[in-house]
């Protein structure tokens, strides 16, 4: 279970995060002399492969913790119920199996950005 306010303040700090990081990239691009040597000292940095982790992860938190909001809100029984009785019954089964889908895909897009940003 979840603590609604806890979850407030992630979903608030991984969005200015995200922010942040967006900022500092566009501020990166403005210096960015549009060479592959620019780039490659950019991409190949400390700094930029922290700073991106750091913000793949605070998206993936910021998509989790939304994807989980609407699955506890809409995929109940009594919300399915208004589409199908029958759809009703399977509202649990619904909802686990989409809370199982999108951390699945969470987990293959975090490996995926992590074998790109460190190897």
């Amino acid at each position: 279970m979840m603590n609604g306010s806890i979850i407030w303040y992630l979903q608030r700090i991984s969005s200015l995060f995200v922010l942040t990081y967006t900022i500092w990239l566009f501020s990166s691009f403005r210096s960015f002399d549009g060479t592959f040597l620019g780039w490659d000292l950019l991409t190949s940095s400390i700094v930029f492969r922290l700073f991106t982790t750091i913000t793949i992860i605070s998206i993936l938190m910021h998509a989790f913790i939304g994807l989980w909001t609407v699955g506890t809100d809409y995929l109940t029984s009594r919300t399915l119920g208004f589409l199908s009785y029958r759809l009703a019954n399977y509202a649990d089964l619904i909802r686990n199996s989409y809370q199982i889908l999108f951390v699945f895909l969470g987990l293959i897009f975090i490996i995926i950005v992590l074998i790109v940003i460190w190897i």
